[in-house]
């Protein structure tokens, strides 16, 4: 089990962060924001899911591991609720509801599916550590279109996806190791995932008037699926899922993470170590 380390990363944030923060797209910048409004209580979701089943867990390293991924979570939970205060301040005030009722639901589903909630959080872990690792190998690229405020935020959020994706699946293996329930898991979630952040982008650019505008969505599908869209080319990464003897670990992300920290060393508080070997 590799080593999980809990960061806490210099981050400042301005009311006078730039609204388009992303090459100045407004599609890719809210698209982002989707994602990243959904965090707070995403995250959240993530922990209690996993949290639910620690007293069935024996083994030591496991535990460590489930301690560390829930550290880990809740330091991203409390940033990206920053940068949701940060939307709203800038007017997109119906996020607050929108996450309001998602937590509602996700506080009731793991209540009355809480391995339906494991597997899901292990399916959306493992779309997280896709893009992840898609953000962290083209770093230069991706960094390089972001306003500063933000570049920070997402590589350190993606290289601690990237250290524990393994955790959640793991639980999830001891706990409910149906192949079936994990498919439905991946599937489904993929579908209101993608639903879900589309719908805030709609949102944020009908506040911004420009919900209706051509080239703004030209933009969005070059964004997503063009030559170097961010969902583009992902395929390899995401069907490996569905197979009966896949682990998160089969690919090797840690080159990723080591670079990462090389890049920013000082941008962080003293880590923690936990967990793993």
């Amino acid at each position: 089990m590799p080593l999980i380390h809990i960061r806490t990363p210099h981050l400042e944030w301005s009311s006078e962060a730039p609204r388009h923060w992303l090459d100045g797209q407004p599609f890719a910048s809210h698209f982002m924001n989707g994602l990243s409004s959904v965090f707070p209580d995403g995250e959240a979701f993530f922990v209690r899911s996993v949290l639910r089943f620690r007293d069935q867990i024996d083994d030591p390293e496991l535990l460590l591991q489930i301690q560390a991924f829930a550290g880990q979570e809740g330091h991203h939970s409390n940033e990206h609720a920053k940068h949701v205060d940060l939307l709203v301040h800038q007017g997109y005030t119906a996020l607050r509801a929108q996450n309001a009722l998602l937590r509602r639901v996700t506080r009731f589903s793991v209540r009355r599916l809480p391995r339906l909630s494991l597997a899901s959080t292990a399916a959306l872990e493992h779309l997280t550590a896709i893009l992840a690792r898609r953000l962290l190998s083209e770093h230069e690229y991706w960094t390089g279109m972001m306003d500063s405020s933000m570049a920070l935020l997402w590589q350190w959020h993606a290289t601690e996806e990237a250290e524990h994706k393994a955790v959640a699946f793991d639980v999830l293996m001891r706990i409910a190791p149906s192949h079936g329930l994990r498919a439905w898991a991946l599937a489904s979630n993929t579908v209101a995932l993608f639903v879900e952040v589309v719908g805030r982008v709609v949102y944020m650019l009908w506040k911004d008037r420009l919900l209706f505008r051509p080239s703004v969505w030209r933009d969005g599908w070059t964004f997503l699926f063009g030559k170097r869209g961010c969902l583009r080319g992902l395929g390899p990464h995401y069907w490996p899922w569905y197979r009966r003897d896949f682990h998160p670990l089969d690919i090797d992300d840690q080159p990723l993470i080591e670079a990462f920290e090389a890049r920013n060393r000082g941008a962080f508080a003293p880590r923690v170590a936990v967990g793993g070997r």
